[in-house]
């Protein structure tokens, strides 16, 4: 029983891995992102990103946001602009990420997969108050899902 839960957990992530095996470097890498961060409460993100690389196999990523949260009994969108750095092309690379709203900054580090999954941990600095609610801030961690709509696929 838990070895077919096992197996059924395990092939869509090896069919990802063939389909990134066979992927050939981009001039770029745009999409719309979709992430969960707990900070304080939940936030679902969703935004758009712009990725590119430079000086080699580093690439640089700026992600812009909108951040939907219901916490203290409200709803609140907050707007989010952030940087990533993977310092690698690897499948499985490490990351340095730093986000900015008009209440937080967060600097995070964290792995990911093919710049398509990433999980991060870090800690939100608060910078500035939101009317009526609590301080943002704290520890974070967040998982990001991020559509490629031109990765190029050469068979």
């Amino acid at each position: 029983m838990c070895s077919k839960t096992i197996y059924k957990l395990l092939g869509p992530f090896v069919a990802l891995l063939t389909l990134v095996s066979n992927l050939k470097a981009q001039d770029y890498l745009i999409g719309p992102s979709l992430s969960y961060q707990f900070q304080k409460g939940s936030v679902l993100k969703t935004g758009a990103y712009f990725a590119f690389p430079f000086s080699g196999d580093h690439i640089l990523r700026a992600d812009a946001t909108a951040n939907f949260t219901w916490t203290q009994k409200k709803f609140a969108v907050i707007p989010e602009a952030a940087i990533t750095y993977y310092p690698q092309t690897y499948v499985l690379t490490p990351f340095v990420r730093t986000e900015l709203t008009p209440y937080t900054i967060t600097p995070k580090v964290g792995v990911s997969l093919a710049t398509l999954v990433d999980l991060d941990f870090g800690y939100g600095f608060s910078i500035n108050e939101k009317r009526d609610y609590n301080p943002i801030k704290g520890f974070a961690v967040s998982l990001r899902f991020s559509i490629p709509l031109n990765y190029r696929i050469n068979m």
